[in-house]
């Protein structure tokens, strides 16, 4: 038996055990979960030299949106591109500068929509 179908059997069971309504309200749960990020490196405040840097590397543009974006102070935000990489999560090749309404929406997303949006399983975002 494959390691998917025992997860499955052990899921039936838990619904069967737990009943429908609670073993759904479990799952919603989880696809709601915030990421838990107290092992990872703080996020920082960068100088504007910074904004102006990744401004020019990115031509002017939003890489979420593709559109061109002005640089001014409260327009544009930096990102972070992998907000759960543990190391190396204020290096250079995980930020970008974005929109701040673009910013806004990436950061809304659960684990389960980030996973779903970068093609990973919710374990390897965790």
């Amino acid at each position: 038996m494959s390691r998917i179908q025992t997860l499955i059997n052990r899921l039936e069971d838990l619904k069967s055990e737990f009943g429908d309504w609670a073993f759904k309200q479990a799952v919603q749960s989880i696809r709601n979960r915030r990421l838990d990020n107290r092992h990872r490196e703080h996020r920082k405040r960068f100088p504007w030299s910074k904004y102006q840097a990744l401004y020019r590397r990115q031509q002017g543009i939003c890489p979420l949106c593709r559109e061109a974006m002005v640089l001014l102070r409260g327009q544009v935000e930096i990102d972070h591109k992998d907000p759960n990489r543990p190391e190396g999560f204020n290096d250079a090749d995980n930020l970008q500068l974005t929109h701040r309404a673009c910013n806004r929406r990436k950061s809304s997303r659960s684990i389960y929509e980030q996973a779903k949006k970068g093609g990973k399983s919710i374990i390897q975002c965790l």
